[in-house]
């Protein structure tokens, strides 16, 4: 994993560096918060184990503009607010069976009028 300091220093991305608290004496372990994004560099398989993959992985920060312009055209295709536009998405990126589930509780919080 692929950390730029100053891309930390101006992220908005809080982590933490728990190496000293870890299991394993060795192993340099920091945690990312759940809305972390990263960019894929390279994936290969594991020469001692074919069924293992390992990643490369570099932090993005809120100024990267594929990020950006990714976001932007999200939400421009997926209109409306709230639990309705999270259906919009949950159709787009095909989970379907969420978002009538989503769509149903929707149904029965509705008022009559």
């Amino acid at each position: 994993m692929t950390i730029d300091p100053s891309k930390i220093s101006t992220s908005i991305t809080p982590f933490a560096m728990v190496d000293k608290h870890s299991a394993l004496p060795r192993e340099q372990e920091i945690l990312f918060t759940m809305h972390s994004v990263f960019r894929i560099v390279e994936i290969t398989q594991t020469p001692s184990n074919s069924r293992l993959w390992e990643e490369q992985l570099t932090i993005t920060d809120e100024s990267d503009p594929q990020l950006s312009t990714l976001t932007n055209h999200i939400k421009e295709e997926i209109s409306g607010r709230g639990w309705y536009r999270m259906g919009q998405f949950m159709l787009k990126v095909g989970h379907f069976d969420q978002a009538e589930e989503l769509y149903n509780e929707l149904l029965k919080g509705a008022s009559d009028d």
